[in-house]
């Protein structure tokens, strides 16, 4: 229940004290579950658990001896990495916990305040939203906690739609997972399934809703990738016709949503247009300034296309010229940047990733990226539906943040949870079959 509050307000602003208060809660509940089962701590699955543990000694190397920013660093490393440090706590022992559980009723019940849990921060984004629609009908007026600011950036309220992509997306991408473990059952699920779909029009109705189009895309690949599985275990070649069908259902599906997401906005018309001008950092200054050019259309390139290009190729070179980052989480590429030129007004890459590698160098991303590659293929071995958190939500997650300005506290805290979480989980799994009985030698008469 704590990891369910938790993750139904890491993205909400001003839930400090309801963050902490869970994070503390649940390492101290852990503490006595990890002293028990430490002993699974010394095995190949786990490994992840070990990489992040690398990482935050990495980190503070970084901050002794790399960094270039020492007080600010320091700041960071004692407030955000503390924090990310008492979370992993939590996460071992929430995932001993539940792995070590031998009762299907209590492991049930588990899974349902963890799925909700996963869905809280859509449901807290439409309960603002209906509280919003009667407001206005009755003329009340609301807590600044229960407006849906759409001004994210001017509003201290308000909330980033690349934070909603990030937070929103497990839900779907998990309960999609759980649709395709049940589609290898017999009979099918049916009220479980249409539970998890409901996840489906929630989440796109939400991107809708806040306009974020790379999240609608994120939403249809998702799709697309479950209807490959779907496909997979419905192919019958005893049943040809109804499997071409079924393919003919999905593709069609699939290429109507796209088409749907790419007229809906106009910045899909002009990408290419914007793409040709972001590429040429060296012959245009404009991702400096902030002064859009003109493109090939005759109109001013597009604020999010022109930026997100540029600035990748920007950050990159930066990476390859400072290997072992800056230091700060969120600041290193303006840091950075800056340096060679001190007029750029620039501050985040648009990828979270290559935020991340530009504040704590290629090491720490490594270690992370390797980690999650452990954590999801270990994550096969699980039983379902907690698979699904590996295989699928953590997947999710770790895609969002490549073209996601998401490099903050709570979603690098976030992230870092799942990994130790899942890992965690597969460590209850016996990685060797069980010892068969001695067989009894035969005595003289038998021989």
């Amino acid at each position: 229940m704590l990891f369910a509050i938790l993750y139904g307000v890491w993205l909400l602003p001003h839930t400090v004290f309801v963050r902490n208060s869970c994070l503390v809660g649940g390492a101290l509940l852990s503490f006595p579950i990890i002293a028990k089962y430490w002993r699974l701590l010394f095995q190949r699955a786990a490994a992840p658990i070990w990489l992040i543990v690398l990482l935050l000694v990495w980190v503070t190397i970084h901050l002794l001896f790399i960094g270039q920013d020492f007080d600010r660093q320091y700041l960071e490393y004692t407030t955000i990495w503390k924090k990310i440090a008492i979370g992993c706590v939590f996460a071992l022992g929430l995932g001993l916990a539940i792995g070590q559980n031998t009762n299907p009723k209590t492991a049930k019940t588990s899974w349902a305040i963890i799925y909700w849990g996963l869905l809280l921060p859509s449901l807290i984004y439409f309960g603002k939203y209906i509280l919003g629609i009667v407001a206005l009908h009755y003329g009340l007026t609301l807590s600044p906690y229960l407006i849906l600011n759409p001004d994210h950036m001017g509003s201290p309220f308000g909330i980033s739609r690349a934070r909603y992509v990030f937070f929103c997306l497990p839900a779907m991408a998990v309960g999609l997972g759980c649709i395709a473990n049940d589609l290898k059952r017999k009979p099918l699920h049916w009220q479980s399934a249409i539970f998890y779909l409901l996840s489906v029009p929630l989440t796109l109705t939400l991107f809708e809703l806040e306009g974020d189009r790379l999240g609608a895309v994120y939403a249809i690949a998702l799709l697309g990738v479950f209807a490959l599985v779907v496909a997979r275990n419905i192919i019958d070649v005893r049943r040809p016709i109804l499997t071409m069908l079924a393919l003919a259902l999905m593709v069609s599906a699939s290429v109507w949503l796209v088409q749907k997401v790419t007229y809906q906005s106009p910045l899909w018309h002009q990408f290419w247009a914007d793409a040709k001008m972001a590429v040429q950092v060296d012959k245009y200054d404009a991702w400096q300034t902030r002064v859009l050019p003109i493109n090939e259309l005759g109109i001013p390139a597009s604020d999010s296309n022109y930026m997100r290009i540029s600035w990748a190729i920007v950050g990159t070179r930066l990476l390859m010229q400072n290997p072992l980052g800056y230091g700060l989480l969120s600041l290193s590429f303006g840091g950075l940047g800056k340096q060679i030129w001190p007029n750029a007004q620039i501050s985040w890459t648009h990828s979270a990733w290559l935020d991340f590698a530009l504040s704590y160098g290629l090491p720490a991303l490594i270690m992370i990226w390797l980690a999650i590659a452990l954590t999801w293929q270990e994550a096969k071995a699980l039983n379902p539906p907690w698979n699904t958190l590996g295989r699928w939500g953590l997947f999710i997650a770790a895609a969002v943040m490549l073209t996601k300005e998401v490099s903050t506290e709570v979603v690098l805290n976030s992230m870092i949870f799942m990994i130790v979480w899942v890992a965690a989980l597969g460590l209850s799994t016996p990685n060797t079959k069980p010892k068969l009985p001695p067989t009894p030698k035969p005595t003289p008469g038998q021989q």
